[in-house]
């Protein structure tokens, strides 16, 4: 007994494969005809769009836009492609999709190019290269500006001249007329587009272009036939039937396995999207290998038919179980009851705070209306106003007739009053306009001594604009007396060395001694190194300002390259008889910097010091790291009374020296300045007594 029953269910197993399977086998066998017929609908579509009076009208627009906007007329106004697209926006949007798959040459009556265009092809278009093309349509336009079209190049050639010779027969100038707003004039004007006359456009696209255009503008997608369909439908509903009466046979003891107890929520979500998927991409199988069936489709109508047979399957449960305890044992919802329910009053409970805070905020601004301060003038009077008017009004209302006459009192009584104030306001105004003209006229002391009323707040900000010229007329005169500095100490630091090899030079012609000529050349080798320094230091400084310095930045350990500097210079600092006193962290100081440009740094800093520092005296030097910044701070006792301004010192050609007794460009801080703000860090002089104070932060 117990061998007869396996054996049953192994016969109905194999009746249920047997039931997928068959429909999977026999819509394969179908593939090519449904393939033909899904061809000829996409034919019959192709065609009627190809030969559409909608499609074969966009050149002959085109021709109308090319000629309006083209550049070989000397009439075409400027702002011609703004009127077109402001007022034939469905001519020029039906274009625009057009263009950059159209292959055009526009000819004039000598047979002259007057434009062309390639969309991609890389091909020139003329009349005699159309067969290349997948279409090709000659437009041509008489001195009158009649129209001649034909087809020289399509598929289907025969009806689209058909339609469009309808088209140019019927083809209305008037719909390149529109009225337009002159805002000039405030008037409304009639324009017209120009008609083409004399002209021949030679219009072409590939078979790949048209085929972009036609995807882009007239897509059909992918078809499936009516009956393909219809029989797809049945054969699914043939298998959800099959499923539902299979385990009705007590024997076959098959649906009651435990992947068949599924949640009706996913059962109905797998269910969908294998329906989705399978209707959004069925016309995509049967065009995939041009209606040739393959193993991909077999697995893929087996899985869609095993769904449709597990789907039915489970949810035949609701006739076994009834719709009560299916809904209980068998749905999402109601398992998760609970856990919604508290989803649900917490939601509410949320909403309920978030509208008490509303209603909080609505009664604050109504409050605050509610409590204006009267005290506040503007408040009170226009309130006072507002008031007064009411009373008047509402008593002239209910005086009937009589109450037009007591308007017309109440109306000169109101003119009178508003011209009074009026009068007030424009008096204080002509106060405000005289104060703001002499202030324009260079007057910047004028002052306002009356009452302005309401205009009273102008006062406040004469007086901030009063004080903002003042101190753009400061900068302005620095400026001017900078500029004039400059230019007398560039002469003064280029002319003293240059006038000294003059000198020399002739000297040098004369001199028959050579003890004194080697002297002579000396003379001008230091003379000339010392013009070369003053250049290069020019030329540096020139740079920086106009920011067109290549930076080179690194990991710089500023300690070391400080004592670098230091040592190449310990010469001179002895010389100057200098006691450096110097203060290092322990550890490496790394900043990312230019190890040249802060060498240079460095080297013009010492060299300041070592020129203008008293002898004998000590030289404070600290590098310290604060925070995220690095620190370099340098002090010395100056030879000579610090009685420049710090913030001009680093100005070009700028010395503490005011006589420039000595040797040097002048340009030395400046440059350092330069360098230092083009690696984003700042650059601070201060002077206290004698002592001269830099700070570095970068």
């Amino acid at each position: 007994m117990g061998i007869k029953l396996k054996s049953k269910r192994k016969s109905a197993i194999l009746l249920m494969i047997v039931t997928i399977l068959v429909p999977v086998f026999f819509i394969m066998n179908e593939y090519r005809g449904w393939y033909q017929d899904s061809s000829k609908m996409l034919e019959n579509l192709n065609r009627s769009a190809y030969t559409s009076q909608e499609f074969l009208k966009n050149f002959i627009d085109a021709g109308y836009i090319l000629y309006n906007t083209e550049g070989a007329r000397e009439e075409v106004p400027d702002n011609v492609k703004e009127i077109l697209n402001n007022n034939f926006s469905e001519e020029m949007e039906r274009f625009e999709s057009l263009y950059p798959f159209l292959d055009y040459r526009v000819e004039n009556e000598d047979g002259k190019v007057v434009a062309k265009s390639t969309a991609n092809s890389e091909r020139t278009v003329t009349e005699n290269n159309l067969s290349d093309f997948a279409l090709g349509i000659v437009v041509e336009y008489d001195e009158n500006g009649n129209p001649d079209a034909r087809i020289e190049q399509s598929l289907y050639k025969a009806d689209q001249s058909v339609e469009l010779r309808k088209i140019i027969n019927e083809y209305d100038d008037q719909q390149w007329e529109r009225e337009i707003y002159n805002e000039g004039e405030e008037t409304w004007e009639t324009y017209a587009a120009e008609i083409p006359k004399n002209r021949t456009y030679i219009y072409a696209m590939t078979d790949e272009n048209l085929q972009m255009y036609m995807d882009n503008d007239y897509y059909m997608g992918y078809h499936v036939p009516d009956a393909a369909g219809n029989i797809v439908i049945l054969l699914l509903l043939a298998v959800a039937a099959a499923a539902f009466v299979y385990p009705m046979i007590p024997s076959w003891s098959i649906g009651r396995e435990k992947v068949f107890r599924a949640p009706f929520e996913i059962v109905i979500g797998v269910l969908g999207t294998a329906m989705v998927l399978l209707f959004n991409n069925f016309g995509w199988m049967l065009e995939r290998r041009d209606g040739m069936a393959d193993m991909f489709d077999f697995c893929v109508w087996v899985i869609i038919f095993s769904v449709v047979y597990w789907a039915a399957t489970c949810v035949r449960d609701v006739y076994i179980l009834g719709i009560r305890t299916y809904v209980k044992e068998r749905t999402l919802l109601c398992h998760y009851w609970k856990y919604i329910i508290r989803a649900w009053n917490w939601m509410k409970k949320t909403v309920r705070a978030a509208g008490a805070k509303v209603r909080g905020w609505i009664g604050r601004v109504y409050h605050s209306l509610e409590n204006i301060d009267l005290s506040e003038k503007s408040n009170a009077a226009i309130l006072k106003i507002v008031l007064c008017n009411f009373v008047i009004l509402a008593v002239v209302c209910s005086m009937w007739v009589f109450g037009i006459m007591a308007l017309v009192v109440y109306s000169v009584i109101l003119f009178f009053i508003l011209r009074k104030y009026y009068n007030d306001l424009q008096e204080k105004y002509a106060i405000l306009l005289k104060a703001t003209g002499e202030i324009a006229e260079g007057n910047l002391e004028a002052e306002i001594t009356e009452d302005l009323g309401v205009f009273n707040p102008f006062k406040t900000e004469m007086q901030k604009i009063q004080k903002g010229f003042k101190k753009a007329v400061d900068e302005e005169v620095k400026s001017q007396r900078m500029k004039t500095e400059l230019i007398t100490n560039v002469s003064h630091d280029l002319k003293t060395p240059l006038t000294a090899i003059i000198t020399y030079v002739n000297l040098l012609k004369e001199e028959k001694d050579e003890e004194k000529r080697k002297d002579y050349i000396e003379v001008l080798e230091r003379k000339s190194l010392r013009l070369k320094v003053l250049i290069e230091d020019l030329f540096e400084i020139s740079k920086a300002s106009s920011k067109n310095v290549t930076l080179n930045i690194v990991d710089v350990d500023v300690v070391n390259l400080f004592k670098q500097v230091k040592l190449e210079m310990e010469d001179k600092i002895t010389e100057a008889g200098l006691d450096f006193r110097c203060t290092y962290p322990e550890v490496k100081v790394i900043a990312s910097l230019d190890s040249q440009k802060t060498y240079r740094v460095f080297e013009n800093l010492l060299i300041n010091i070592i020129k203008y520092a008293m002898p004998h005296t000590r030289v404070y030097i600290e590098i310290v790291k604060e925070g995220q910044e690095t620190v370099v701070r340098m002090k010395n006792v100056s030879a000579a009374e610090l009685n420049f301004n710090p913030e001009e010192i680093t100005e070009r050609f700028v010395r503490g020296d005011a006589s420039r007794n000595t040797e040097g460009s002048g340009l030395g801080l400046a440059i350092a300045k330069s360098f230092v703000e083009l690696q984003k860090g700042k650059f601070k002089i201060e002077t206290e007594a004698d002592l001269f104070k830099v700070e570095i932060r970068w």
